[in-house]
């Protein structure tokens, strides 16, 4: 049977009590084996969840959640024993009925977060951290992660905000008995990189344009698709196996864009990318929603990142009217760049290159950040967060080549921790669509030697071969198109300069992030007051409000980047704490 779930929580011998949820519906039991209860939450019009197949026979009882790519739905009962082809964005839960025991499987990339408490005289399991850590949670603050948290924008490795509730790893199967306690746990895939020296530049482009086209028209086929649009290279990239009379298999096509002013640059290119394939296009300029949306906001991403990062939370439901699904081209731009280690010469050991990773990934306004809770965090939080990288690295001895080792890391931890949190924010309306997390791809790019995606230059090569329509539309970045961009810093050096003077003397003010649209206005100012300074907020317990007023004061004084990721982290955990602590 198919149809669409909210959440799921597996609680082993938990007490029966009210538990958070992000649906409007409350938690119902909908099964019972042995110490385990089965509460799933309804999809409804605050939280839509994800796709479920369900499968009952003599010897299993199986929730799949999300979708599967490929030409037909794999054996599950099978495909438990043997999860290594299983490819798509789900997570499986399955009770073997015969051995009274639990198994869990996650895709390669993890893209369904999925997390497992257990303080030690209860247990729980499932896809909202906020319900199982009540459920199976001892609730204890784990500082360390939080540290961590508030250096990179990010978790690492498996922490969350409570010491005894990890999230489950990307690409593992592990099994639980009958009271939720780990028995086993092993991975089902492992990142390699052998590249195969013999393949041609050209052929590479070539290969590249026809698995991208199988892979895209494999995932939009039969769905309504909504398809962002914007100044970068991967959502064009999306539009050369859509745009054609068929919109690649899809039954309806809906391009998107948004941008902070009604001249924005983005809305500017998408309206070009459209044009260009005789695409409609609908485009949205946003607006401060962000202090009308917090609560919701906050259970889709489960306080995993900066609130104010995911502008889709202000389309969302304008979307979800004409579309079932939104074809979401994240983390190409990494797959299809190099990331500035190819000219390492010498080899680095992990912890050379885990300091190297914590120096290039910590956020501006993160010292600041820290300073505030440092009675609480550890001295050496730098030092600790480096380990915890070096550990990480541990995992990908085999890999020879350090740029595409930090490629690796790359996605096993931000795009495991950061991207895919936000990509949640759109199952609010729309089931999203990853291409560049289907397993083809990955096994396309771990054979591609390194050299060839430097720059992005296959990818700009693919579009000037199989799409040059749409190489020949400016490239947000360098305000050329992709004949043109590799002149940024000659003889379009003028025009830029020109164009930098008349943007300072017109006096109008850019805005770039989506801080500044939604704190940078009364209601905004009213909001982080009700967030981080009214009297008896959980954030005071940790923080004198004095601190917070002259950090918020500090902030509206000089509004800048440091400060702007400092006071949205602070709103993130402060809304987090009224919420879930």
């Amino acid at each position: 049977m198919n149809k669409r779930i909210g959440d799921i929580l597996i609680s082993f011998q938990g007490p029966k009590k009210t538990l958070p949820t992000r649906s409007v519906s409350p938690w119902k039991e909908v099964d019972c084996f042995d110490d385990a209860r089965v509460l799933v939450t309804e999809a409804d019009e605050r939280w839509r969840g994800f796709p479920l197949a369900t499968i009952q026979d003599e010897g299993w009882q199986i929730w799949a959640l999300g979708e599967f790519y490929g030409d037909k739905h794999p054996d599950l009962p099978n495909a438990l024993q043997s999860a290594a082809d299983l490819n798509g964005h789900f997570l499986v839960i399955a009770y073997e009925k015969q051995l009274q025991c639990w198994h869990v499987l996650t895709d390669r990339f993890g893209t369904v977060h999925a997390y497992l408490a257990n303080n030690g005289r209860h247990a729980a399991l499932g896809t909202f951290s906020p319900a199982v850590a009540e459920a199976g949670s001892a609730k204890t603050l784990d500082w360390s992660a939080v540290g961590g948290f508030f250096t990179f924008g990010f978790f690492l490795g498996g922490q969350t905000y409570w010491e005894d509730l990890q999230i489950l790893q990307p690409a593992s199967h592990l099994v639980l008995d009958q009271h939720g306690s780990l028995i086993s746990e092993e991975k089902t895939w492992t990142w390699h990189h052998e590249p195969d020296m013999n393949l041609s530049y050209d052929d590479a482009i070539d290969n590249f344009g026809q698995l991208f086209n199988t892979v895209v028209r494999d995932q939009v086929k039969d769905k309504a698709v909504a398809l962002p649009l914007s100044g970068g290279l991967d959502s064009r990239s999306t539009l050369v196996p859509l745009s054609v009379a068929d919109c690649g298999g899809a039954v309806r096509l809906i391009p998107f864009s948004y941008g902070y002013s009604e001249d924005s640059i983005e809305i500017n290119i998408a309206k070009q990318l459209a044009h260009k394939r005789d695409l409609p296009l609908q485009t949205w300029t946003i607006q401060p929603y962000l202090f009308d949306q917090i609560e919701p906001g906050l259970g889709h991403i489960e306080g995993f990142h900066d609130l104010t990062l995911p502008r889709q939370s202000f389309v969302i439901d304008r979307l979800a009217e004409e579309a079932s699904h939104v074809l979401a081209a994240h983390w190409g731009d990494v797959w299809l760049d190099d990331m500035g280690f190819l000219d390492q010469e010498l080899p680095l050991s992990n912890a050379a290159l885990a300091s190297k990773l914590a120096g290039k990934f910590t956020k501006k306004g993160s010292a600041q950040l820290l300073n505030l809770f440092k009675d609480f965090l550890l001295q050496t939080q730098l030092e600790d967060n480096a380990i915890k990288i070096m550990d990480q690295l541990r995992l990908m001895e085999q890999i020879q080549n350090v740029d595409f080792k930090v490629k690796t890391w790359k996605t096993q931890s931000w795009s495991f921790r950061w991207t895919l949190a936000s990509l949640r924010v759109y199952q609010a309306g729309l089931f999203p669509l990853l291409p560049f997390y289907d397993n083809r791809m990955a096994d396309f790019f771990c054979r591609i030697p390194s050299y060839m995606v430097r720059g992005r230059r296959l990818q700009i090569d693919y579009l000037k071969r199989f799409a040059p329509d749409l190489a020949r539309v400016e490239w947000q970045p360098y305000g050329a198109n992709l004949y043109q961009y590799q002149h940024y810093n000659s003889w379009q050096l003028p025009r830029r300069v020109l164009n930098k003077l008349s943007r300072i003397f017109s006096g109008k003010q850019i805005l770039r992030r989506n801080w500044e649209v939604q704190f940078l206005n009364e209601n905004g100012r009213n909001g982080l007051q009700q967030w981080l300074l009214e009297p008896g907020l959980k954030i005071h317990n940790y923080v004198r409000k004095k601190q917070l007023v002259d950090f918020v004061n500090d902030f509206y004084a000089v509004p800048d980047a440091r400060n702007g990721y400092a006071v949205s982290m602070l709103l993130t955990f402060s809304a987090w704490l009224e919420a879930y602590d």
